[in-house]
């Protein structure tokens, strides 16, 4: 937390830190860390990070412009009725919100009324929001030739989110797995692995090969520094014999965030709700409807381990390598959503799952039934393609503060 104040004549540089050591003492009970008084842009700390910034005065729009400049964002402005505070304030947040910085202004009519608990409520909101920025998303290999309708347009990513996709050939994946060998440590959390499982339909052999390409992966995310991948899974099937889809659950279960198929709307989806919702993402298949019930069933082979109780067993389609059938806890919120390629809508759901585990023979191995809170109908009509990512979390006041920072329909169902 910083304060910002113009002090042109004595009698407001006094008022202007008695500002500071009201506000500030405010904050720091809050757990806080309180920074300077800034009277210009010089002042401004060469730090990165996130900031509330109280506008003590007019003349700082530039004071806070330059917290921007060098990484630190003002993400929530503190204005009151005195001193030109608020003209300031408001003339700040409008330069900030045309440069993409997901800044909320916040107005008490004296020092005393200001709310520090909702201040910093607000600023975690916007941090949130902004820490979708800059995300790196690895695609290894091109989209899986069915998905027609999955593609991102690049230079919008690039514009609106700051978002860079990497493309990767995936024969540097399938490399990199045909070098790697297991260490004794390897070995170990392969056991885990196994021995948490509740049930094992495939041979350790087959575990030991699925965790290869999960290192093989882990390697291309360490050398190319992404944040999140997703990887043409069929064709590594064919020349390995083994999946991706245990690869991936690890990797969900972890910080990096990864789709299958080479999906791209659903790996830049999957991500966006990762740093919203600040938990795992699973995507997956909508394989049923009943409209009646408002139910939507879900399948799909890379559930994140970390998710739930699981069963390890072959991957649907082609009885190879390892699945994952991750059994989700019945009555969980959770959030459905896929953003459209040219990145201007995204279609949203919150349901509660009514079942999960059901291990139908004719679907993929993770299976879980949500009943929506609107119509499903609206999700034929308004299909935005194939893959749904689903998060056990829903904090609407997240994803509409990211909607509207970054000018994007949010359609619900």
């Amino acid at each position: 937390m910083h304060t910002a104040a113009s002090a042109l004549r004595p009698e407001v540089l006094e008022y202007a830190k008695k500002v500071h050591r009201e506000v500030t003492s405010r904050f720091a009970a809050t757990g806080v860390r309180v920074g300077k008084l800034l009277l210009s842009p010089s002042d401004v700390p060469g730090e990165r990070g996130a900031v509330i910034l109280v506008v003590a005065t007019g003349g700082t729009e530039t004071t806070a412009l330059r917290l921007q400049e060098v990484g630190s964002e003002p993400l929530v402005l503190v204005a009151t009725g005195l001193a030109n505070s608020l003209a300031a304030a408001m003339e700040a947040v409008a330069a900030l919100r045309a440069r993409g910085v997901p800044v909320e202004l916040t107005y008490f009519d004296s020092w005393g009324d200001v709310n520090a608990e909702d201040v910093v409520r607000r600023a975690e909101i916007a941090a949130r929001v902004s820490s979708v920025k800059g995300l790196r998303i690895g695609l290894v290999g091109e989209p899986s030739p069915w998905l027609v309708a999955s593609s991102v347009d690049r230079e919008a990513a690039r514009e609106k989110l700051g978002v860079e996709f990497v493309d990767v050939k995936l024969e540097y994946l399938l490399e990199l797995f045909n070098r790697i060998a297991l260490k004794p440590e390897d070995e170990d959390k392969i056991h885990k692995i196994a021995k948490d499982s509740e049930k094992i339909s495939v041979p350790l052999s087959r575990i030991r090969e699925a965790y290869r390409m999960y290192l093989a992966l882990r390697e291309i995310i360490r050398r190319h520094k992404l944040d999140s991948v997703t990887v043409r899974c069929f064709d590594i099937i064919e020349v390995t014999g083994t999946t991706a889809c245990l690869a991936l659950s690890l990797l969900n279960s972890g910080k990096c965030v990864a789709g299958c198929e080479g999906d791209e709307q659903s790996v830049l989806t999957m991500a966006i709700l990762s740093r919203l919702m600040e938990a795992p993402v699973w995507m997956a298949n909508p394989v049923r409807l009943d409209f009646d019930r408002r139910e939507i069933m879900l399948a799909h082979c890379t559930a994140p381990l970390a998710a739930g109780p699981y069963r390890l067993k072959t991957h649907f389609e082609t009885g190879k390598g390892v699945g994952v059938d991750v059994v989700y806890e019945r009555g969980s919120k959770v959030l459905l959503a896929r953003l459209s390629g040219t990145l201007d809508r995204v279609l949203v759901a919150e349901g509660v799952i009514v079942r999960s585990g059901m291990e139908e023979e004719l679907h993929c191995r993770t299976q879980v039934v949500v009943r929506v809170a609107g119509d499903l109908r609206r999700l034929v009509e308004e299909s935005l393609g194939n893959h749904l990512a689903m998060v056990p979390r829903v904090r609407w006041d997240v994803l509409k503060k990211f909607c509207k920072t970054y000018r994007i329909k949010m359609v619900r169902i």
